[in-house]
């Protein structure tokens, strides 16, 4: 059997529960000779025309629809591409210091900004801690270095004035004792190394103060916690830094984790990738235009991303956005780089997902167009089935009136407005059934569809 005859057998099969609803003329206006009975018989109703498609028929025929819109299918530039991921769409969260690895979320879990993503046990952290506690010793050394450097300062001035005032009163009775003129004087001389004495330990305490606001900056890094956090008292009155444990890692912001590269209690280095996670929507589509086709393009210019045909994608589910053309060309592939971020993500959008984009070289007026893919061969003419307007279980065969065509779209001159529906999925497995644009012997049709008697 030739496979052509397969194909229509099976079409007529997947009707023939619908034969009474299908387009069998009344006795009254049934061409003369015409049979009436039998599923593959197919004629056409003077009422309704067209063929029957109800909803049984859709799903089993696979049967898609596109609507008719207004396009610029003239002087369109297509250029090929594939959706990539934004710079920011990614965040690698890694090891902050070698340890234990304990993670607290599964791959594809979606994660909020603030949510923990794993911890790390480190004999190195409590090494950091512990040089922590050693630089804020240093500070309480300093500062009693210093009590006790100013304590000196004023018992020496005390007692400096004090010989200074014996050795006035006993030269007011003209008595002179050198011993004590010479202690005064070396109390004198002393004051200035004692002055000296606390600039070293005010330096030592601020050397002390830098040391361990350097240890905090450190714990910082590692904690993501700011100084006065760090600082701040827990419930037994120590600082928090004091109290950290094992250290936690924690979701920036959104994402989905995208990759969880350990093990439960892994031993992971300095710096090794944990979690990866992801916005699938932080896209960007890029394409390769020709280099000729510069003088046609410039940044902001609205372009159309449109899905591949016969990837499954709705046809007519593209996206729009202003267009950037790259800073540099290729040289070998004579092509430059334009990029377009989507104003609105549609479902199918993801990171290295193929499309086209459609970019105006010119202003120039919109026309109706329809998918190339919905039109069929009938001899010598060119038809596609317009879906009934009151009647959403119906397709009309319409002789096309075709004009310019960019090899996805085509224009229809006449048969169709603008919101109406084209079989897209299912045209030629319709026409196998019997839905033809010519009518029976005596009848002709209207450009509605409708079937009328030859007068």
């Amino acid at each position: 059997m030739h496979w052509r005859t397969k194909v229509r057998c099976a079409v007529c099969a997947a009707l023939s529960v619908f034969a009474a609803g299908c387009i069998n003329a009344p006795e009254a206006a049934t061409p003369a000779g015409a049979e009436t009975s039998g599923a593959a018989v197919m004629d056409n109703t003077p009422k309704a025309g067209g063929v029957a498609i109800p909803s049984e028929v859709r799903n089993n025929l696979g049967i898609s629809f596109a609507k008719v819109e207004k396009r610029q299918v003239q002087d369109t530039l297509r250029a090929p591409g594939v959706f990539e991921l934004l710079p920011g769409a990614r965040h690698e969260y890694r090891a902050l210091l070698t340890g234990h690895v304990h993670a607290a979320v599964a791959p594809f879990q979606e994660v909020q900004a603030g949510d923990l993503l794993f911890s790390i046990d480190s004999p190195e952290w409590r090494g950091i801690q512990h040089e922590a506690v050693e630089a804020e010793g240093e500070i309480k050394l300093a500062e009693a270095a210093l009590k006790v450097a100013r304590a000196r300062l004023n018992e020496t001035e005390a007692s400096e004035a004090t010989t200074r005032r014996r050795v006035a009163q006993l030269a007011a009775l003209e008595v002179r004792k050198a011993d004590l003129e010479s202690e005064a004087a070396a109390l004198t001389s002393s004051l200035e190394r004692l002055r000296a004495e606390i600039d070293a330990a005010v330096a030592g305490l601020e050397e002390a103060e830098e040391h361990f606001a350097s240890r905090l900056r450190t714990l910082s890094s590692i904690t993501s916690l700011d100084a006065e956090a760090l600082r701040a008292p827990t419930a037994d009155g120590a600082a928090r830094w004091r109290s950290i444990g094992a250290l936690e890692v924690r979701a920036q912001e959104w994402g989905i984790v995208e990759t969880l590269s350990v093990n439960q209690g892994a031993w992971l280095e300095t710096g090794e990738l944990v979690i990866a996670t992801l916005d699938p929507a932080a896209v960007r589509f890029h394409a390769e235009a020709p280099q000729p086709e510069l003088i046609h393009l410039s940044n902001g210019l609205r372009s159309l991303i449109v899905p591949p045909q016969g990837g499954g994608v709705d046809l007519q589910a593209a996206m729009s956005g202003p267009m950037q053309i790259g800073l540099t060309a290729n040289a070998e592939d004579r092509t430059i780089s334009v990029y377009v971020e989507p104003e609105a993500l549609a479902p199918w959008a993801r990171a290295g997902v193929s499309a086209y984009l459609e970019i105006p070289r010119e202003t120039a007026e919109s026309e109706l167009a329809i998918p190339v893919a919905a039109l069929v061969q009938e001899g010598l003419d060119t038809l596609f089935f317009r879906r009934h307007p009151t009647d959403p279980n119906r397709a009309l065969p319409v002789k096309a009136d075709l004009g310019v065509s960019d090899g996805r779209w085509v224009v229809v001159r006449s048969g169709v407005k603008e919101g109406d529906e084209v079989v897209l999925d299912g045209a030629y497995a319709l026409k196998l059934a019997g839905g033809s644009s010519k009518a029976p012997d005596g009848y002709h049709y209207h450009a509605d569809g409708q079937l009328h008697k030859n007068h």
